[in-house]
């Protein structure tokens, strides 16, 4: 859902840059107590969620679809190491590959890289509040497909809403109501493939790692929770 100059009104381009450049900024002093294994994932999934982008297809005007990894980044490495994650794959896709315009990166990251990551993560650790992964396989694993398909499904109603709704102008002249139906459409098919690519691969990684995800031994939604 890379969206391209020119098609964001400025001032969701406003908003979402603020919004974007905060949440970077706090994911960097999170990130600080990450151990060694943790930052090498972060690595993997860089090239693993970058490569997955770039096969991309056209949806509506110059949008596109493809996977996100969101909620796989975030399964992995955390929701603020999955932040830059999926911030440095679009930083990188924009500026050598033109996938997805320069001034409207703020809303890019916004929506794939805050959006997606966030409610895959929050998805997960509702559905495992007072349980262990170990001894709920099956609500786990449910959990990760859930917050793979709403992580693509929710980022793209945001997209949906920065092109079609007009603030101060909007300059890609796409209604609301063409744009979401659209974008909906396609993102719910490609949200229900994210889902099972990622359960398959967070299934794979517990089983060479167990428990490496979100830390779900002592899931809370304090706020201690997400220094990961």
């Amino acid at each position: 859902m890379h969206i391209p100059d020119g098609w964001v009104d400025p001032a969701f381009l406003v908003i979402t840059w603020i919004i974007t450049l905060a949440v970077l900024a706090l994911s960097l002093r999170k990130i600080r107590d990450l151990d060694e294994t943790r930052i090498t994932y972060m690595a993997v999934l860089g090239g693993t969620i970058f490569a997955a982008q770039m096969l991309n297809f056209p949806i509506i005007g110059g949008t596109s679809g493809h996977l996100l990894g969101g909620a796989l980044a975030a399964s992995i490495v955390g929701p603020w190491g999955g932040i830059l994650v999926i911030s440095v794959v679009l930083l990188i896709q924009a500026l050598v590959f033109a996938d997805g315009g320069i001034v409207a990166l703020g809303a890019n990251i916004f929506n794939m890289g805050i959006i997606g990551v966030l409610v895959g993560y929050l998805v997960i650790r509702y559905l495992m509040l007072g349980v262990e992964p170990e001894s709920h396989k099956i609500r786990y694993y449910g959990g990760v497909f859930l917050g793979a398909f709403l992580s693509v499904v929710i980022s793209s109603f945001f997209a949906a809403v920065e092109i079609g709704i007009p603030i101060v102008n909007n300059p890609a002249t796409i209604p609301f109501t063409v744009a979401l139906p659209t974008i909906l459409f396609y993102h719910v098919l490609i949200g229900l493939g994210e889902g099972l690519i990622t359960t398959f691969i967070v299934k794979y990684f517990n089983m060479i790692e167990m428990n490496v995800f979100l830390e779900l031994e002592n899931p809370t939604f304090e706020v201690s929770t997400f220094r990961r």
